[in-house]
């Protein structure tokens, strides 16, 4: 994703996570400034999911690929010492076990073994 436009993501989404906060804090405030725009409060609540679900979509938007990019790169750059691994014999399973503990990142749970799964998947792309 080209700067700019990152930038301007990032500026909207600040501007409809503090209205998102707005929202939440004065649901059915009848001296709201969502008056202007809704009159009636009873869609104070129907307001805030809407701008809850603006945040999310700008969330993955500005999200979507950068942490698979960022492991890829890791390897990459990493890519003579994983081929020195293979050449002593080490299977795939332990250099990635390598790779996460060189990360500090902790040997249990949800996390390490997505994580795990990743770095086996982008280890199998390198030749």
């Amino acid at each position: 994703m080209k700067q700019p436009l990152r930038l301007s993501l990032y500026i909207l989404l600040v501007i409809f996570m503090l209205l998102t906060f707005y929202a939440i804090f004065n649901a059915g405030n009848p001296n709201s400034i969502f008056r202007v725009v809704v009159a009636d409060p009873a869609y104070d609540f129907a307001l805030t999911v809407g701008l809850s679900l603006v945040v999310a979509v700008l969330v993955l938007l500005l999200s979507s690929g950068r942490r698979q990019s960022e492991l890829e790169r890791l390897l990459e750059m990493n890519k003579e010492h994983i081929h020195e691994l293979r050449g002593k014999g080490k299977s795939e399973e332990a250099i990635a076990d390598s790779f996460l503990a060189s990360l500090q990142s902790g040997r249990r749970g949800v996390l390490y073994s997505l994580a795990k799964r990743r770095v086996l998947r982008y280890l199998g792309r390198i030749e």
